[in-house]
């Protein structure tokens, strides 16, 4: 892991009317870290993703977005799409996946919209995307390989247990070439063999092909054995970050999780 930041968020507060989602949030990713934002239901984590991915557009506040080459740009002011194309990938907490269509279809649809062909080119075949055929076809069957779906890649993807649509996710995330992927509760709906399965996949993501992750999750042993570093949100702002130790032991964290504790215990 590097000192190089991927996102840099300063001060970023987001509004829906007088309801504020994001309170003053900062925020720093560095490079090559699995990094997790964590906090009850309805902290703002997944208003925090959609802000990151230029979802949403908050009022005040700053998102930097390093493309590792010494360039620094603003996710603030720009279009979801134009900030995937800057090397931002994501999966969602529902899955979004093209249910009538095989394995194989929808990485292969991640992998050439990645191109410019767009969901419409890539299946209604046009020139151009014949033109990329026989490269997104091998980046498509490599990233089967890569998530263990090269068996299922015949299989119409809604017949997929969760956890082998979770690694659909993954793997079409990643076609489109990130250096980052945001993973909103990958765990979700998965079982405990599952579960560890994710884990050593997210891992590898990492470490073999070097995209950085930041997820949300509340599975907290899954995110406890996995997240180098993590943040804590609680009705939309940060109220703890650190270390997966540090976190545990952090008293503000336990009462957002727990409630209150007393200390009339022996009265």
């Amino acid at each position: 892991m590097s000192d190089d930041l991927i996102f840099s968020v300063k001060n970023v507060t987001l509004r829906f009317g007088g309801v504020v989602s994001l309170n003053d949030v900062s925020l720093e990713m560095r490079r090559g870290e699995i990094l997790a934002v964590i906090g009850p239901n309805g902290a703002g984590k997944t208003s925090l993703f959609n802000s990151l991915t230029g979802v949403y557009q908050p009022q005040e506040g700053q998102i930097l977005l390093s493309d590792g080459h010494g360039k620094t740009v603003s996710v603030i002011g720009r279009k979801a799409h134009r900030v995937s194309a800057m090397g931002v990938a994501r999966t969602f907490q529902a899955s979004r996946m093209f249910s009538a269509l095989t394995t194989f279809e929808n990485i292969k649809i991640g992998a050439e919209s990645h191109k410019g062909i767009g969901i419409l080119g890539a299946m209604l075949r046009g020139p151009r995307t014949r033109r990329g055929e026989h490269d997104s076809d091998a980046r498509t069957i490599e990233l089967l390989d890569f998530v263990g779906l090269r068996d299922k890649a015949n299989v119409i993807s809604s017949s997929l247990s969760y956890g082998d649509r979770r690694r659909l996710e993954i793997a079409r995330g990643l076609a489109t070439g990130p250096q980052v992927l945001l993973l909103d509760e990958p765990a979700a709906g998965t079982n405990p063999t599952e579960k560890l399965e994710l884990t050593e996949l997210i891992r590898k993501v990492r470490d073999v092909m070097g995209v950085s992750i930041l997820l949300i999750e509340h599975d907290m042993k899954l995110v406890m054995s996995l997240a180098e570093r993590l943040y804590v949100l609680n009705f939309g702002s940060v109220i703890a970050q650190g270390t997966p130790e540090e976190i545990r032991s952090n008293d503000a964290v336990i009462e957002a999780y727990l409630g209150s504790t007393t200390t009339t215990e022996g009265k």
